[in-house]
């Protein structure tokens, strides 16, 4: 692709990434148990979060961020808060199996974990530039042609996690998987990200 240098080695890398298990994972994970519009709600939120990153990250945000510190820092506070605060809720909240339509807020939960979260705002920020050609131009429109194969992939990972996770939670194949209290344990995995972005 013109602008865009290096593609396999950008794809090999960015699975690497999308298969690293953070946040968005857990929290789409969660939804499954409540209903499938409301974890294909959950990932819309997770990639538009990554899109506004990404445009962010293109405009230099991330040189922002490096030239003043204490924005990462509130960043990293109010993330590990807000985290903390929707897995304890998760995990108070038994799942409701009566396969209604997605509500309204998780697509915006899922935005807000993922555009609090300080690794992809770093991570747009450092990578993607590895992977553009800055003597051809266009480095805006090779930054989101990144972000947008980048997106791909993730959707494809996110729609495996979402075919497990049903699938234990008893959609397709009924059975003691199939009672595993899978909101408790995505909302104890929010509980520990939280812990560790604070720690970190």
């Amino acid at each position: 692709m013109s602008g865009l240098v290096h593609l396999p080695a950008f794809i090999a890398a960015a699975l690497m990434v999308i298969f690293s298990p953070g946040p968005g994972t857990l929290y789409v994970a969660g939804q499954v148990q409540h209903s499938l519009p409301r974890a294909w709600q959950a990932t819309a939120g997770v990639v538009i979060g990554d899109l506004l990153l990404i445009a962010l990250s293109a405009l230099g945000f991330a040189a922002l961020i490096a030239r003043w510190p204490v924005l990462l820092d509130i960043f990293k506070i109010g993330g590990a808060l807000y985290l903390l605060w929707l897995g304890i809720a998760m995990y108070r909240t038994p799942p409701r199996l009566d396969g209604r339509s997605a509500a309204p807020g998780s697509l915006l939960r899922a935005v807000l974990i993922t555009v609090t979260n300080p690794k992809p705002i770093l991570f747009f920020g450092a990578f993607f530039p590895l992977f553009i050609d800055h003597g051809a131009g266009g480095t805006l429109r090779s930054f989101m042609l990144l972000g947008v194969l980048f997106e791909i992939m993730n959707v494809l990972y996110f729609a495996g996690v979402i075919a497990l996770v049903a699938r234990l939670r008893g959609l397709r194949a009924p059975g003691r998987l199939g009672r595993l209290p899978l909101h408790k344990l995505s909302g104890g995995g929010l509980m520990l990200c939280a812990a560790f972005v604070l720690l970190a």
